[in-house]
């Protein structure tokens, strides 16, 4: 039976209460559907690229918005294939999470596990590792505990104890235990982020949405390690204690929680500013879709997708590029448009 050993310090306590507040917030705020779509769909590019680019992955966070829009990447087809596969499994993930009664089991980590390395690495993909690995200074358990270690962690994470345990903190032991076993060959350090996620949405804190812990593990991989490996390095007879690992893990929560929240605020202030002018009708959608998928459009594109007079498509172009989600190249005859980098948010 998994038992972590840990204690709820003074700082985490705050922590958690302070991430309470805020998600809070989130519950609480009204928030346009456009605007929200916007808020997600940055929130999972970010989630996207972070966790692909601790691993290794050097596309950049556009190149990553760029391949999850269906628009052509110069880069390592495996490359690209990591960011299709950690989207799929992200998207899997919150399915799942949402689902009543849903408890997380063996199969659903190695489910998540194939996806990952699907087309990837097929040999491997979905399956435990067959041999004894090392992660620089770390010896992971032998291979043959595997099985049995990881359904002991799920066992624990569907009935935690202590019972009354914030959801944020099972998270972030399920966090290190996933690490510590390393149960895969490639792509532990993956899924055990996408795994994190789903243990937050499965326990209602599914605004994780709205931003990215990823990103915080991203900008600091030293720190990240470091607090990873704390947990062995002030372990208690050969036990290691959670305890400043789950100060850094709660910590970086509420950062990336607070800076969520003020993306929010400028995006509500934007909308006080401007009113409804960014608000975009289903055939302006559908012209942007297009815009993605062809590279560049014309009038005459528009008017065989929409159905629009002349002057209705010349309108509707019009107010895309006016609101910047579209951008004008040439003059006349020769005029076509091009989707931004803005444009990009509202058709993920």
């Amino acid at each position: 039976m998994y038992t972590p050993r840990f204690t709820i310090t003074p700082k985490i306590t705050q922590d958690i209460e302070k991430i309470g507040v805020v998600f809070g917030y989130f519950r609480a705020v009204q928030l346009p559907e456009n605007y929200r779509r916007e808020l997600v769909s940055k929130v999972a590019v970010e989630t996207v690229h972070a966790s692909t680019a601790i691993e290794g992955n050097t596309l950049t966070q556009k190149q990553v918005g760029e391949v999850l829009s269906g628009i052509p990447v110069t880069a390592q087809e495996k490359e690209i294939k990591e960011v299709e596969n950690y989207n799929k499994a992200l998207v899997s993930i919150e399915k799942f999470g949402r689902q009543k009664g849903f408890k997380v089991g063996e199969q659903t980590v190695k489910g998540i596990h194939a996806t990952l390395l699907k087309d990837i690495d097929n040999e491997i993909a979905g399956k435990y590792r067959t041999r004894q690995v090392y992660v620089g200074d770390y010896m992971p358990p032998e291979h043959y505990k595997v099985p049995t270690l990881v359904q002991e962690l799920v066992s624990w994470i569907n009935n935690p104890n202590p019972e009354n345990l914030s959801p944020i903190l099972l998270a972030g032991i399920a966090h290190y235990q996933s690490v510590a076993i390393h149960p895969f060959e490639d792509g532990n350090g993956r899924i055990t982020r996408l795994l994190t996620t789903l243990i937050l949405i499965q326990n209602d804190y599914d605004m994780v949405s709205f931003f990215a812990p990823e990103s915080f593990y991203n900008r600091n991989r030293k720190a990240y390690y470091e607090a990873l490996s704390s947990a062995d390095k002030y372990g208690v007879r050969g036990q290691p204690d959670l305890t400043r690992w789950l100060e850094y893990f709660v910590s970086g929560m509420l950062i990336e929680a607070e800076r969520a929240k003020s993306r929010i605020e400028e995006m509500l202030q934007k909308k006080s500013t401007f009113g409804r002018q960014d608000y975009i009708s289903d055939n302006q959608r559908k012209i942007l879709k297009l815009a993605t998928q062809k590279g560049t459009i014309k009038t005459a594109d528009v008017l065989q997708l929409t159905g629009l007079s002349r002057k209705g498509a010349y309108n509707a172009v019009e107010k895309l590029v006016h609101i910047r989600l579209l951008e004008s190249v040439g003059v006349g005859k020769g005029t076509y448009y091009k989707i931004t980098d803005k444009g990009l948010e509202y058709v993920r």
